[in-house]
């Protein structure tokens, strides 16, 4: 049963954050990172703490905990949650994923910033969950689509990698990985400079090189999990683990 809620203007649950230095792991390997040396371990479980620390939610909709796991769901056109310190360029993100019914879609934001350089929450004005203000409007960023479900339950076969600003599709590989309901999925998403992989469950997905089409090679930023979908359908989040690494050198 849901038993904490998270609005604009209160947003509490239970997470635990760690900071330390740089990660460690087989890069590459799509295994689990040590959340010791993690930038950023959230598993929403332990002491309660104000989320407005460390998230920020953009949207018409709810974010709360449900039995131990973060729970997002749209009410209007999308919503999106923010980590808000960004990331370097060279950066790894582990979390659990699944989703409550096939009537909903899942976008995860990696490297936004501004297309200027600016923050995208302290800078720029706030937004509604409208997906073209993330895909063409102020923000540059990687967009990864997974569970690729329309609010009326027809599938759209596949999953993305986009280019924003400008929603340039860049690579689309099938068959779509989650397809599943109600079953937890591990996803393991790095980006070493402009070469970005996937993993769901261990299994390569996504393996991308960026060279530099529409517009520059993207560096660091800030994290966005978005949902979009019919009010029924919920997207849960859980162990989610942020560490960054040193380039390797080709």
């Amino acid at each position: 049963m849901m038993n904490k809620m998270m609005t604009l203007a209160c947003l509490s649950v239970i997470v635990v954050i760690l900071t330390a230095g740089c990660g460690s792991g087989d890069k590459g390997s799509g295994a689990n990172m040590k959340v010791e040396s993690a930038l950023l371990h959230a598993d929403f479980e332990g002491t309660a703490l104000d989320l407005t620390r460390t998230w920020y939610f953009e949207g018409q909709g709810i974010a709360q905990i449900d039995n131990g796991k973060l729970a997002l769901q749209d009410t209007g056109v999308g919503v999106v949650l923010w980590t808000r310190q960004d990331f370097p360029s060279d950066m790894r993100l582990q979390f659990d994923l699944s989703f409550s019914n096939n009537q909903g879609i899942g976008v995860f934001f990696i490297a936004a910033q501004g297309m200027k350089g600016e923050d995208i929450l302290s800078d720029q004005p706030e937004r509604d969950g409208a997906y073209d203000l993330y895909t063409k409007g102020d923000i540059n960023c990687y967009g990864i689509s997974l569970h690729r479900f329309f609010p009326d339950g027809r599938h759209n076969p596949g999953k993305n990698i986009r280019k924003n600003s400008g929603f340039h599709l860049v690579n689309h590989v099938e068959p779509d990985p989650i397809m599943n309901s109600n079953q937890t999925y591990r996803v393991h998403i790095e980006k070493d400079g402009g070469h970005l992989r996937l993993w769901v469950d261990g299994n390569l997905v996504h393996d991308w090189v960026d060279d530099g089409s529409f517009n520059a090679v993207l560096g660091g930023g800030k994290i966005g999990f978005r949902i979009r979908g019919h009010r029924s359908c919920i997207m849960h989040l859980d162990k989610i683990v942020i560490d960054s690494f040193e380039r390797s050198i080709e």
